[in-house]
C-alpha cells in the first residue's frame, strides 16, 4: 500500500500544482526537504527550491500530463524510503497553448512518512540523456 501511495504521489505531484494550486503542492514537501539538481554542485533548501517552482508556476507554466516508471524502492528506515523512478512530464507553453513540452527525468527521491502521509523529503534529478 505504501509503494502504491508513493508512486501515485510521484506521478501526481506536477498535476497537483496545476489542478489544485500552490498550497496543495507545497504541502507535499517535508519541512526538512532538500533538492539537488544533479547538473549543479549545490543542494537547495526547501525555501530555495519551492521559490524557483513558484516563480515558474506564476509565469503561467502548468503540467498537463505525468507518467512514472518505478525502478526500485529501497527502505531507509521504517517511515522513510528511497524511490528511484523515471518520469515523463508534459507541460503547456505559457506563451502558446498549442505547444506542449515534454521532459523525461530520472529521479532519486526520499519519501518520509509524517503524520500518516508520505511527503517529499529529498529529490535529486536530471533530464534523461538524448
Amino acid at each position: 500500500a505504501d509503494k502504491i501511495e508513493i508512486e501515485q504521489l510521484a506521478k501526481n505531484i506536477p498535476l497537483i500544482l496545476s489542478n489544485q494550486g500552490w498550497e496543495a503542492y507545497e504541502s507535499k514537501f517535508s519541512q526538512g526537504y532538500r533538492n539537488w539538481s544533479m547538473t549543479r554542485d549545490q543542494v537547495r533548501t526547501r525555501k530555495e527550491y519551492l521559490g524557483l517552482v513558484k516563480d515558474w508556476y506564476d509565469a503561467g507554466n502548468r503540467a498537463t500530463g505525468s507518467e512514472v516508471e518505478t525502478i526500485d524502492f529501497i527502505p531507509v528506515a521504517p517511515d522513510m524510503t528511497l524511490y528511484l523512478h523515471s518520469q515523463r512530464e508534459e507541460f503547456n507553453d505559457p506563451n502558446d497553448s498549442t505547444i506542449t513540452r515534454t521532459r523525461d527525468i530520472r529521479f532519486v527521491t526520499i519519501y518520509k512518512k509524517e503524520q500518516g502521509q508520505w511527503k517529499n523529503y529529498f529529490t535529486a534529478f536530471m533530464d534523461a540523456p538524448e
